[in-house]
């Protein structure tokens, strides 16, 4: 049994940045996904029990290394698919209360399935859509030039999501062996399994694109591994990839809220500055105002990922890696890998 409730998520200015999902138990056992970790930065994202992507941090932190499981037997949904049905509902409304129905569709979709993707903590549904290069200019029609970016806030919001399209994975033949480069931004987007290419169901949702009905892709924010990883929607961004036409991202990641340290005698000095400025006949209310509430609002919100720290010195991971990539005549990374390092001693 699940208990959970959900409330529409403002910044400052009144503009709304997501649905925040409050999940106060979760008595159904098994978790579907989760991440585990151990010494020497070595991580491991499992679905149902298996292994979905190994990584491991570089040692002078500056991204991980991604081995992804191809072997993993994971091609079932998450959760349950969405049916023609389900868009007719939403496509109707403006664009906004649309991204606002999807997200509560999506939240509904995690809480009612048979083994449980969300623990008992905060959560947040945030949109993150293709955004134009400059107010003048129009969407490129070459995928790796995509950019998407979450709403602007204002406010102690301290995470932003973006998405470049050069990011995307092949979907069809997906990399076994990736580097993260954190210096560059990192941000990638990892799909759970290969796709079949030509089927009926992609060649609806490839029409869906085309009419402007294409629902959003569900993603989860992986702190640990820097990326995004697709939970519901892989034929979805494939259709949208082929028909050139960006789809809409709705970011699912862990919510922490905490107060940050305040100094009275800053706040005393900053007062006493406004009172000064409120003497002017020119003083910016406004400003004044907005100074005001930043120098008391204490509250700070932020995103990370639980782990569950059960891999130990690595002995097993090490020996799945290195079996993994010796299958794959991938050898030439395991050196790499094993010593966290991006290149070739």
């Amino acid at each position: 049994m699940i208990g959970y409730y959900w409330k529409d998520l403002f910044d400052r200015n009144d503009d709304w940045q997501g649905l925040e999902l409050t999940v106060s138990m979760n008595l159904g056992g098994s978790q579907a996904m989760e991440m585990l970790s151990g010494s020497h930065g070595r991580m491991a994202l499992q679905v149902a029990g298996k292994t979905l992507f190994w990584a491991t941090m570089l040692n002078d932190h500056s991204g991980i290394w991604l081995v992804f499981n191809t072997n993993h037997s994971d091609g079932q949904t998450l959760i349950p698919p969405v049916t023609s049905k389900d868009i007719e509902k939403v496509i109707s409304k403006a664009e906004l209360a649309r991204t606002k129905e999807w997200s509560r569709y999506f939240s509904r979709k995690l809480m009612n399935t048979s083994l449980s993707l969300l623990t008992a903590k905060r959560w947040l549904i945030r949109p993150m859509e293709i955004k134009h290069q400059s107010p003048l200019s129009k969407i490129s029609d070459t995928v790796k030039n995509w950019r998407f970016y979450s709403p602007q806030s204002t406010g102690n919001i301290g995470f932003s999501w973006n998405l470049y399209g050069e990011d995307f994975p092949d979907l069809v033949d997906p990399n076994k062996v990736r580097l993260v480069d954190w210096w560059w931004g990192g941000n990638l987007l990892l799909g759970r399994y290969a796709i079949q290419p030509n089927t009926g169901r992609l060649k609806w949702w490839r029409k869906k694109c085309r009419e402007g009905s294409l629902p959003p892709i569900l993603v989860w924010y992986v702190a640990g591994l820097g990326s995004y990883v697709i939970l519901d929607g892989h034929y979805r961004l494939q259709a949208a990839i082929e028909e050139e036409i960006p789809p809409s991202f709705l970011v699912l990641s862990e919510l922490h809220e905490q107060d940050l340290a305040s100094d009275q005698n800053h706040q005393e000095r900053v007062v006493r500055g406004l009172e000064k400025q409120l003497k002017s006949p020119k003083c910016n209310l406004d400003g004044v105002n907005q100074t005001l509430i930043n120098l008391y609002d204490t509250r700070y919100i932020y995103a990370s990922t639980h782990s569950r720290a059960t891999l130990g010195e690595g002995t097993q991971w090490i020996q799945e890696v290195e079996n993994y990539l010796q299958q794959h005549q991938l050898e030439n990374y395991r050196d790499r890998i094993i010593n966290r390092i991006d290149s070739q001693l």
